[in-house]
């Protein structure tokens, strides 16, 4: 496996130091491509097609090996430095890989649920995230946008009377389409929330997490 992979880095290098197509792009211009990529996984997945899962998963490990390629011609960082950010990451978010205190005899439930649990709770020490929303991708398609912003929101304590409408139900037809009518209501809810967040903060004199009653208290009208 280690050979494979060491190999398809070193194809990259060698497509990168032809000085063609390759050293033309951006992380901008192959956004398309990852996208692309991307869907054409997921519809393999939906299809139970393992042949084309595995096609496709190297077609995002090439996409993986192009955009570091192109960060370490930029003197950013080198897809070893990727791999092991990702390796930190997962150990550091997984106690129980370093003898942490999950018990590895616990019913199955119980070890997602402390797992889940551990895997939170250092990701929030790790990004000091001063919103609820901090880290969504905001450039996704808007119903799974709206979805993450929601869901995100009510793990925060949210209410859910203070979910706009807009968010309950998607609205066909129109002189605007459904996926641009969700989105800017989804930005403009995002926009409520890290507002209430920062009125909250003003008000309490700290950055802390909101109950029920400060949501309400706090959330623009």
């Amino acid at each position: 496996m280690s050979d494979a992979l060491g190999e398809a880095v070193e194809v990259m290098d060698r497509l990168w130091k032809f000085g063609g197509w390759e050293v033309t792009q951006t992380h901008d211009s192959l956004r398309p491509y990852l996208l692309e990529e991307t869907y054409e996984l997921l519809d393999a997945i939906q299809a139970e097609d393992a042949e084309t899962i595995r096609e496709e998963l190297g077609d995002l490990l090439l996409q993986v090996l192009f955009h570091s390629r192109i960060a370490e011609a930029a003197g950013e960082f080198t897809v070893a430095e990727v791999a092991a950010a990702l390796v930190a990451k997962l150990v550091n978010r997984s106690p129980h890989l370093h003898g942490g205190d999950i018990d590895p005899d616990a019913e199955l439930d119980e070890k997602i649920a402390a797992q889940e649990r551990a895997w939170e709770e250092r990701k929030s020490a790790e990004k000091a995230r001063r919103s609820c929303l901090d880290g969504i991708a905001m450039a996704q398609p808007a119903l799974a946008l709206a979805e993450k912003v929601r869901s995100r929101s009510v793990k925060a304590g949210l209410p859910e009377e203070l979910i706009p409408l807009e968010l309950r139900m998607v609205r066909l037809g129109g002189p605007e389409s459904a996926e641009e009518r969700l989105r800017k209501a989804t930005l403009a809810f995002a926009t409520a929330i890290r507002t209430a967040e920062d009125a909250a903060e003003a008000a309490r004199g700290e950055r802390s997490p909101l109950s029920a009653g400060d949501w309400n208290r706090y959330w623009p009208r």
